[in-house]
């Protein structure tokens, strides 16, 4: 494959070609160099689904895939210390990027890795300097945690699973976190320089080709934007030593919680559900039983029974902000009917329903009024709206409000759930626009899990109702040990 054919073959994982360059039969130059431009305005803090998966072995396949995601994200780094260069934190999110380019992770590391600094970063950006002050580890927690679950999706994937075990990685977490532990112990400012240095060279190669084929105002700004980086480049010595420590003490809590993921997914107990022959269907799982043959509590409707918010109400202060933009909150107010803003009274008993995988403080719950209606997982399934590949069931758990405060909530009708394929793409149901539906209708309580004090949680109990979804068989050995999962912000 050609320089050119590389480069334009990494160009279309983040943006699609301008209709003059294809119309050109790849002719127009200035066509091209209008495109690098625009893929290097990508911002890591927005959700880039494309940065996020391809990485590790997927980018052995794309080469120079993985080079321009590095340069963009340094782009988008210099960018934001350009704006306020006095900003600790800042320059810790570049700390964050550049360390994700140490030679010491590989090729799988690095695509692990990826993931988890791109929401380590959101987490910095979107939690403000004050929040930050008073620790970054607990500040970007939530982030942390989304961080997580795109990690799982991550290492779900085929040719994942092919690379962990050519390398013999019997404990993918523990792997990853040996790895956190090995780049803070690394982490110094010549390293992060020299990785620096790499991303500016590759910035110049693209730069250069804007130059060459675009008009004199792009070559303006694309000198202009080597400036804005090499000025923050200038500056890396006099800043960075400062910002060293916060980022060294991210990463190793970082390792710390990988421990902890690594002793959740691979603990064997005597008694439980093992952990090898628990799991939840996937989506494209669920998919093939729907096309295969409908459950019953779902239905084939050509509209939502209960049809769900398009834009979220007005946030009184103090209550969970279900219109955020990122972390386990982010536009929730879509998965409700009819929502308003609620105090649960001191003393008062919330119940969860959740899987032996599902973390005990979620943002869904409901009251025992409405837990003590559920006959079934089918009834459950169907009045809370809650795909088979989302919560596998089993299991519940309560929470009961301190009394020193009253726990502010949204409480509401659940909106209906259209099944689709994760891509935005409806799954049809037959002729006449019919579509899979799970009705919804039931009261759901939504809450900020950083309101919970783990103090106040009850012990899992069964819900009788089973494991299993369609015709899978879940492996058991003996009785579940209902062992509660806590975790910060679980999304």
């Amino acid at each position: 494959m050609s320089t050119w054919n590389e480069l334009e073959n990494a160009l279309s994982w983040y943006a699609a070609a301008p209709s003059r360059w294809v119309q050109s039969a790849k002719q127009d130059l200035s066509a091209a160099a209008e495109w690098i431009w625009v893929v290097l305005q990508g911002d890591f803090a927005e959700e880039q689904s494309t940065a996020q998966t391809i990485t590790g072995t997927v980018v052995s396949m794309i080469p120079v895939v993985d080079q321009i995601c590095d340069v963009r994200d340094i782009v988008a780094n210099c960018r934001k210390i350009h704006e306020d260069s006095d900003n600790t934190w800042h320059w810790v999110a570049l700390i964050l990027t550049l360390v994700g380019l140490f030679p010491v992770l590989g090729s799988l590391g690095k695509g692990c890795f990826k993931i988890l600094f791109a929401y380590g970063r959101k987490g910095v950006f979107k939690a403000g300097t004050k929040a930050l002050e008073t620790g970054m580890w607990q500040a970007t927690k939530p982030w942390v945690e989304a961080g997580i679950v795109k990690l799982n999706q991550f290492l779900a994937r085929p040719e994942v699973r092919k690379t962990i075990s050519v390398l013999k990685w019997d404990n993918v977490y523990k792997e990853l976190a040996k790895l956190a532990r090995e780049l803070a112990s690394q982490l110094n400012a010549n390293a992060l320089a020299k990785a620096m240095d790499e991303g500016i060279a590759a910035l110049k190669k693209l730069i250069d080709l804007m130059q060459k084929w675009g008009t004199a105002a792009m070559s303006t700004k694309a000198g202009e934007l080597l400036q804005v980086v090499m000025e923050v480049r200038g500056k890396f010595y006099t800043m960075i030593d400062k910002k060293l420590a916060p980022a060294q003490d991210w990463l190793n809590h970082l390792a710390r919680r990988l421990e902890v993921e690594a002793d959740m997914n691979y603990r064997a107990y005597t008694n439980a559900v093992n952990p090898h022959a628990f799991k939840k269907p996937s989506l494209d799982t669920e998919i093939a039983e729907f096309k295969k043959s409908p459950p019953t509590w779902a239905d084939a409707l050509p509209e939502p029974p209960y049809e769900p918010l398009k834009a979220a109400p007005v946030i009184p202060s103090g209550y969970p902000n279900v219109a955020a933009s990122d972390g386990p909150l982010k536009n929730k107010f879509d998965t409700f009917h009819t929502m308003e803003a609620v105090e649960i009274p001191p003393g008062t008993t919330i119940y969860r329903v959740l899987d032996p995988a599902s973390g005990d403080n979620s943002i869904c719950w409901m009251t025992k009024a409405e837990f003590d209606k559920l006959k079934s997982k089918d009834d459950w399934r169907r009045r809370f709206a809650v795909w088979a590949n989302w919560n596998s069931n089993g299991e519940f758990v309560t929470y009961t409000v301190p009394k020193d405060k009253p726990l502010k909530v949204w409480e509401g009708l659940v909106g209906s759930q259209v099944l689709s394929d994760g891509t935005g793409n409806v799954v049809s149901a037959g002729a006449g626009g019919k579509k899979f539906y799970l009705e919804g209708g039931a009261k759901q309580i939504v809450l900020d899990p950083g309101d919970l004090d783990k103090a106040f949680l009850g012990k899992r109990q069964p819900t009788t109702w089973g494991y299993d979804n369609f015709d899978e068989s879940t492996s058991m050995v003996g009785v579940p040990t209902l062992t509660n999962r806590w975790f910060e912000a679980k999304k």
